[in-house]
């Protein structure tokens, strides 16, 4: 029994050890979630379909709802991702530095995509483009949220 409760202890202090990176990753990758949500809600109008008809003379209602919706699952699927990994992951492994590598390459690239689609009439698109840059710098950055030892004795 003693050492069921030794391991319980030490996960409950790895878990506020991170508490604080993974409330902090988790909140961006929300409002990135939300952003797109909007933009996407905002795209998808009578006037969008409009202008994207313009562009497209050719195309569909169902291309520009699919297109929408692709582009929509893109934009939530590595927020999403990174928050589910962090979440199950960083109390037992913590945040190495293949952690940062490993996610900092995918969400810069994500950024890169973002930044190509030139959606400059949003003001979505540039929020959008704000939270995934301090996303990208909170990736790389995230062992310097941890609480270290020194701070939890004061």
């Amino acid at each position: 029994m003693h050492i069921a409760e030794e391991r319980l202890h030490l996960r409950k202090k790895r878990i506020e050890r991170h508490g604080r990176q993974l409330t902090v990753m988790v909140t961006l990758c929300a409002f990135i979630v939300v952003v797109s949500t909007l933009e996407v809600l905002m795209l998808a109008n009578a006037e969008g379909f409009r202008i994207w008809k313009m562009l497209n003379p050719e195309g569909t209602a169902a291309e520009y709802s699919a297109m929408l919706l692709v582009s929509y699952l893109v934009d939530i699927l590595i927020p999403a991702g990174i928050a589910i990994y962090t979440y199950f992951s960083i109390a037992r492994l913590g945040t190495p530095r293949t952690y940062r590598l490993v996610w900092g390459a995918i969400v810069f690239l994500a950024t890169a995509r973002k930044v190509l689609t030139m959606r400059t009439q949003s003001v979505f698109w540039y929020v959008s483009l704000l939270f995934w840059g301090i996303l990208f710098l909170v990736v790389i950055n995230i062992h310097r949220l941890e609480k270290n030892s020194s701070t939890e004795r004061m």
